[in-house]
């Protein structure tokens, strides 16, 4: 009995060191490698404090024709203020060369004309009703087709005053089902914004011929530009969203609905069309942001390291990060350094929800220029993913492992970092062999990193947060050289 006693003990120490170290064991949740636990014999970790500014962001992204289009107002956001985005877009027949209005010596009668649009998706609050105007972009506007699209900051291109056509839409209404009546049969649609337009323009189509405005598409842009759709805010009851339409989609059309006489007779029932993208695309979501709420307090209260930031998705904003005791740190082994911000409860975040993804860059200032965070970023792997990604248990985790491994061994530069929200990026690549630029067209375009431009706002805890374990920090992993 007495000499089973030190062996019973020894085996209950050995199940409660094991329980213990079990519990310590840290699971990374941005890399695929399991951490060493910090058992402060072999393997240490540390904390570093970090400084966060709110800054606003001079966004210039660029929409392309396959992207989604916002429209709409959302007025006073209370954290964030008021987002407006109008709508220009080009339409066009389906051939030159051919009149899109057969006549063969008979009189043409239009009963109506309708801009159908292609719903995908709302931002914000489901319930807004907004006034939507629509008028012809001006002949003397440079609007014109483009590969690469506007940038989202462009200056508004100029359009007629002549109203075209109107709607006030429910946005619970968009999904509804709608119901185009042709002559033979009724067509069931769904995800459709329909808006009567003038008659008026389809005599004008009609008065044209091949010999000019039919000719060809150059032709045809000196006669129509296209059309830009704006916010009636003075009209609109309730402006709390953004609505998402899809150009591209094949239900995005100028419909033409007439009859074909023949003297008092009605010969025929016709329903002619131009689309988007026949022969060109040309095309603009001009986005106007007016910092408002919490986030303008901050934007001006000059504290260099803000307790909270303000994140709003592209043309929005972004938080300026330093972490000071970094190029301090002496050599040692990096098995993990995770920089992360706790998401905060904010108003209406119910409606306002957070971006798909954050994104981590840093800033070059001796080149003017932003790249991505050095051996952490790459544009052949899943970059997204390593720096920002999706949040996790109320959080956002950042993986710079390798890149604080090249600034504690090899005494690399640190630099200021950027953390925001964009719609896509084309940071500059470095790498042990030099540095890389995406190839055209992303050069221009940028990778896609949210899926929606102005899209998701959060607010997250800054280096200076009141509660010590939600403080924006660079914890490290590491092991003594």
């Amino acid at each position: 009995m007495k000499n089973s006693f030190p062996l019973l003990a020894g085996t209950l120490m050995f199940a409660l060191v094991l329980s213990f170290s079990c519990k310590k064991i840290d699971t990374s949740l941005v890399g695929d490698v399991l951490i060493p636990a910090a058992d402060n014999v072999t393997t240490f970790d540390t904390v570093l404090e970090v400084i966060t500014d709110n800054q606003l962001l001079l966004d210039s992204s660029r929409l392309i024709r396959t992207d989604l289009h916002p429209l709409g107002v959302i007025q006073n956001d209370p954290e964030f203020g008021k987002t407006k985005a109008d709508l220009y877009f080009s339409l066009t027949p389906d051939n030159y060369g051919i009149h899109p209005f057969p006549k063969h010596d008979s009189t043409l009668v239009f009963d109506s004309v309708v801009l159908a649009l292609t719903y995908n998706t709302i931002y914000g609050d489901t319930t807004s009703v907004e006034k939507f105007n629509v008028y012809e972009l001006d002949i003397s506007s440079d609007f014109k087709n483009d590969y690469y699209g506007y940038k989202i900051d462009t200056s508004d291109f100029a359009y007629s005053n002549l109203l075209l056509g109107s709607k006030v839409v429910d946005f619970t209404t968009l999904n509804d089902s709608v119901y185009d009546r042709r002559k033979t049969d009724t067509i069931r649609t769904k995800n459709q914004l329909r808006i009567k337009l003038n008659t008026f323009l389809a005599n004008r189509f009609n008065n044209y011929d091949t010999t000019n405005a039919y000719r060809n598409d150059s032709s045809f842009r000196t006669y129509f530009k296209g059309l830009a759709i704006k916010v009636d805010e003075g009209a609109s009851p309730k402006m709390g969203g953004l609505s998402y339409f899809d150009l591209q989609n094949d239900s995005t059309k100028l419909l033409f609905y007439y009859r074909v006489m023949s003297g008092a007779s009605v010969t025929d029932t016709v329903v002619a069309s131009f689309s988007f993208g026949a022969y060109n695309y040309a095309n603009a979501s001009l986005i106007r942001r007016t910092p408002g709420g919490n986030y303008r307090t901050y934007l001006n209260n000059a504290t260099p390291n803000d307790d909270k930031l303000y994140i709003q998705s592209s043309p929005g904003s972004f938080a300026k990060i330093s972490i000071p005791g970094l190029s301090k740190l002496s050599n040692r082994i990096i098995h993990r350094a995770e920089l992360s911000f706790d998401i905060l409860p904010s108003i209406q975040d119910n409606f306002y929800t957070k971006p798909d993804k954050l994104f981590l860059d840093a800033h070059d200032t001796a080149n003017s220029r932003f790249i991505g965070i050095p051996y952490d970023f790459t544009y052949q792997d899943d970059f997204t993913s390593a720096m920002g990604g999706y949040p996790s248990n109320d959080k956002y985790l950042f993986n710079l492992t390798r890149y604080v491994q090249g600034v504690v061994t090899r005494k690399e530069k640190d630099y200021s970092l950027r953390l925001s929200a964009p719609f896509k990026t084309n940071v500059t690549e470095l790498s042990a062999a030099g540095s890389m630029t995406p190839y055209p067209p992303e050069a221009k375009t940028g990778f896609s990193i949210n899926t929606k431009v102005a899209a998701g706002r959060v607010v997250l805890s800054g280096g200076s947060y009141a509660v010590p374990a939600k403080k924006a920090r660079l914890r490290i992993v590491y092991s003594k050289i």
